[in-house]
């Protein structure tokens, strides 16, 4: 069954720092996504960027492919730029809009592959706002390690430029999350962040004062996924990625937002 584990703490960036792009906010619209094909009008692509530490890749649009049958599908490949800056592209979407407190919802079947991160999440930022966002860190994560997906990782920053103050857990799962879609879910509220696995509460932290949670009043949140390298230097947290001539690839389908007084998930 489920078990948790708390983690010692790492200083990891699982979001995108560098946006060219800010996005007025429309915190109230519900919808539910196959991803059967890209609809502009709720997400973009990441393309023609790079993070830097901890992550090896860059973002291309390209890396992200959909189809009636399997949804959206993240590819990691190596792909080198001719100027010998990157090595390795992988791909990112994103919304548009800022959300609210509700509940965040998602297929996923994940990379397995030491060293990839196959990664769920909401997120604000320095140079990810909107009217709405304080610009400072604010983040809630579901995260597969690719050395090991019979877990996963979540985590929260509040308010947190420095990633000084991260909250990692491990769920076991009593499952290999890459073999299957399983449908992972964060509900976002102002008093708990709760995480579900095919509608079973999971683990829940509350907004204390000595850990207070991300806080719609502070900050409203972009809903991302993507498929990201690490850097070998964090082997010891996801493992190190190996070529074998592989292209990992993590797929997503029925990303949806509810919000939050119409949010149902049981708990």
């Amino acid at each position: 069954m489920l078990t948790i584990k708390s983690l010692t703490p790492l200083v990891l960036i699982a979001c995108s720092l560098l946006s060219p792009s800010v996005f007025s906010a429309n915190t109230e619209n519900n919808f539910d996504d196959p991803l059967n094909t890209l609809n502009s009008e709720i997400w973009w692509k990441s393309d023609g960027w790079s993070n830097g530490f901890p992550f090896v890749n860059r973002w291309e649009g390209e890396a992200i492919t959909f189809a009636e049958d399997i949804g959206m599908a993240i590819t990691l490949s190596k792909t080198p730029l001719s100027n010998g800056s990157s090595d390795y592209q992988s791909g990112e979407l994103r919304s548009h809009n800022f959300y609210r407190y509700g509940c965040f919802e998602a297929d996923i079947k994940p990379v397995n592959e030491p060293g990839v991160v196959s990664a769920f999440f909401l997120f604000a930022g320095p140079y990810d706002k909107d009217e709405n966002s304080n610009g400072m860190h604010n983040e809630i994560d579901i995260e597969f390690l690719g050395n090991n997906t019979n877990a996963m990782q979540i985590n929260y920053w509040t308010n947190d430029d420095r990633y000084a103050n991260s909250n990692e857990k491990l769920i076991y799962l009593d499952f290999d999350a890459s073999k299957d879609y399983h449908r992972y879910a964060i509900k976002w509220t102002e008093k708990h962040i709760k995480w579900y696995i095919d509608g079973e509460l999971v683990h829940t932290e509350t907004n204390i004062p000595e850990s207070p949670i991300p806080s719609a009043k502070d900050s409203t949140l972009r809903i991302m996924a993507n498929v990201w390298l690490t850097d070998p230097r964090i082997s010891n947290w996801a493992g190190e990625y190996t070529e074998s001539g592989q292209t990992p690839t993590a797929y997503f389908r029925n990303i949806s937002y509810t919000q939050g007084t119409e949010c149902q998930l049981e708990d």
